[in-house]
C-alpha cells in the first residue's frame, strides 16, 4: 500500500466503512475526495469501483487499480465480472 498521510488515511478508512455499512453515497464522497488528493493509491480506486454504480465507473476504477497495481486479483476479477455481464 502507498503511504499515505494522515487525512488520506482517514478517508480511506472512513469511506471503506461507509460502503461496509451500505452508504455508497458517503463511501463515493470520501473516495472520490481522496482519489483527487492522491490518484496513486490503488486501495483507494478498488473501494471506488464498490461505491459507483455505473459499470463503465466501476471499470475505470478497476482499470486504475490495474494501472497501479497489474496483479491485484480484485481488481482482475471485478472486471472479468463486468466483461461477463457486459456479454450478456
Amino acid at each position: 500500500m502507498a503511504l499515505l498521510d494522515r487525512r488520506q488515511a482517514e478517508l480511506l478508512y472512513e469511506g471503506a466503512q461507509a460502503l461496509v455499512r451500505g452508504d455508497k453515497e458517503r463511501a463515493r464522497a470520501l473516495l472520490l475526495e481522496l482519489v483527487e488528493l492522491n490518484e496513486q493509491i490503488p486501495e483507494a480506486w478498488l473501494w471506488l469501483s464498490g461505491a459507483v454504480d455505473d459499470p463503465e465507473d466501476q471499470r475505470v476504477a478497476l482499470e486504475n487499480v490495474l494501472a497501479l497495481d497489474p496483479d491485484n486479483p480484485y481488481a482482475k476479477e471485478g472486471l472479468a465480472y463486468l466483461d461477463a455481464q457486459a456479454s450478456r
